[in-house]
């Protein structure tokens, strides 16, 4: 039985990949793949970076697990490893995280918007 995906859910995944896109944007040498449209491959995106250090990174995100997977390739002979693995199954139910003071916080949003409501 296959588990329905909210608006949410199918959002954050498009904004990771965006997001993964605006990191790797300082070299025209990446790639997006999605699955050909066979139904196995549809949830999962991959984003191939440019070398750096002689290593070319490979970001996998795979929407129905809900992880994202980085690899890295050496390409004097390493091969292909795992560099680094997260899942964000979790992270989506923050409403704010981090330092950054960019913008208003999202309690005081809710706060104004509920303002206009009334």
């Amino acid at each position: 039985m296959l588990k329905k995906y909210g608006i949410n859910t199918i959002l954050l995944g498009v904004v990771i990949v965006l997001l993964v896109l605006v990191l790797i944007k300082t070299s025209p040498d990446y790639v997006v793949a999605q699955g050909d449209g066979g139904a196995a491959a549809k949830h999962v995106f991959a984003v191939v970076g440019s070398r750096y250090n002689n290593r070319e990174p490979f970001y996998l995100v795979d929407t129905r697990q809900e992880v994202i997977m980085v690899y890295e390739y050496g390409v004097q002979g390493d091969g292909l490893g795992l560099a680094s693995a997260r899942s964000y199954k979790y992270d989506k139910l923050l409403e704010q995280y981090g330092r950054s003071s960019f913008g208003p916080k999202v309690d005081k949003i809710k706060k104004e918007i509920g303002k206009v409501i009334r």
